[in-house]
């Protein structure tokens, strides 16, 4: 039998080692991964030098968020990197280490920028995409002098109306003469001046269904007298129930954030009964217990949970206690889109107890609170939406759990 006998080690050392592949180490390296330069080599992606932007296109999808470096060859440097894309992208400022040195998400719309000054050395971009991973977005780096990508967002700041400032006449002659009175208006800061001849009740509205509208009401000398925001969903309200005296005005509407869109701007008479029937509709009063709004009686004995059809306007419960009763009320439509709110009140009127998103989400809770025995009213809304005619049916679930003391 033959056998092998070990080779010497100089005569292994001697042998020629086996190829193997060896990793490429060409192109440049952030956090470990592969990237480009932002510019097309080393020599062009030098912001020092560079006479214009540089810009690339950026690809992420659901397993990669693209690398990209660029240098700054001479003393500190102020730099703006900037993404835009149809989708949501986010940016970060690496070393190429992977040490985060800025970052950004939603600077201009859903478009981000970030400013920085950094010294000499090389640096990493790296493009992420917000929500739809599959997402192209054009990068650019530019020293501040040099062009934006991004267009700075338009300053929607209502300033103070004064006699200078340039406006629309709402109304020819007294605007109580006008009512009711409708104006539309675009994405951009608007005034519009009136006068009154006479003390009047008004209610001032600015409603829109893609922006959200903000105004404010100046006297003749540039006074602030009120201002809304969100009186009706997104939409804004003034009312003057007791009325505006006699003078001159200036009502200031513009959306919060600048934005493509129309705003409708009113004015109309304030009138009492209607005044209160729109409270009822929105479930900021309770209709009259003897009055003809809708209600839905229920019978907490027998019907413990129910569904309501809501369709933008408060849906409003009544319900009956014979005696002392502990109760907790849910109100379950988040799986359809609604974000409810739910308000007790008792038979004086007053508030017994209100909820709207307590639980971590849109579903509402009331409870457990102690009642005691009478007869009570219970307003549904949906704050996802302002009350429209026509406005889509969502049905949410009403859950009634009582506990009574026992004897």
């Amino acid at each position: 039998m033959s056998r092998l006998a070990p080779l010497p080690l100089a005569l292994l050392a001697a042998l020629p080692a086996q190829a193997q592949d060896a990793p490429a180490t060409e192109g440049p390296i952030c956090s470990g991964q592969p990237a480009l330069w932002l510019g097309d080599s080393a020599e062009t992606s030098d912001m020092t030098t560079a006479d214009a932007p540089l810009m690339r296109q950026m690809t992420t999808t659901a397993s990669t968020s693209p690398y990209a470096m660029f240098r700054v060859t001479g003393a500190m440097q102020a730099l703006r990197l900037e993404a835009q894309s149809d989708g949501d992208p986010a940016l970060r400022l690496e070393t190429p280490e992977g040490d985060l040195l800025a970052e950004n998400d939603d600077a201009i719309g859903l478009n981000s920028r970030i400013e920085q000054s950094v010294g000499p050395g090389d640096y990493c971009v790296q493009l992420r995409a917000i929500g739809n991973a599959d997402m192209t977005a054009t990068v650019q780096l530019t020293r501040p002098e040099m062009p934006a990508l991004l267009a700075d967002p338009v300053d929607t700041t209502i300033a103070a109306c004064t006699p200078d400032t340039p406006a629309d006449d709402w109304a020819e002659g007294p605007l109580e003469a006008a009512l009711p009175l409708r104006t539309d208006s675009d994405g951009t800061v608007r005034y519009f001046r009136f006068s009154l001849e006479s003390n009047a009740s008004l209610t001032l509205r600015a409603v829109s269904q893609g922006l959200d509208p903000n105004m404010i009401l100046f006297d003749g000398a540039g006074t602030e007298i009120a201002a809304n925001d969100d009186a009706d969903g997104l939409n804004s309200r003034l009312d003057f129930p007791n009325g505006l005296a006699a003078g001159q005005y200036c009502l200031g509407v513009a959306p919060l954030s600048a934005g493509e869109g129309v705003i409708t701007v009113s004015a109309e008479a304030l009138d009492r009964d209607a005044f209160l029937r729109s409270a009822w509709r929105r479930g900021e009063l309770p209709p009259p217990l003897d009055g003809d709004y809708a209600m839905q009686t229920i019978d907490l004995a027998t019907t413990p949970e129910t569904v309501v059809l809501q369709d933008g306007s408060a849906q409003w419960l009544t319900f009956t206690l014979e005696r002392e009763t502990a109760l907790v009320v849910s109100a379950y439509g988040g799986l359809v889109g609604v974000d409810s709110k739910l308000a007790l009140f008792d038979r004086s009127g007053a508030v017994v107890a209100q909820d709207d998103d307590s639980g971590g989400n849109t579903d509402a809770r009331i409870g457990p609170v102690v009642l005691e025995a009478g007869r009570y009213r219970l307003a549904l809304t949906d704050v996802n939406r302002p009350d429209q005619a026509g406005a889509p049916i969502r049905p949410v679930g009403l859950v009634f759990e009582r506990f009574e003391r026992v004897e």
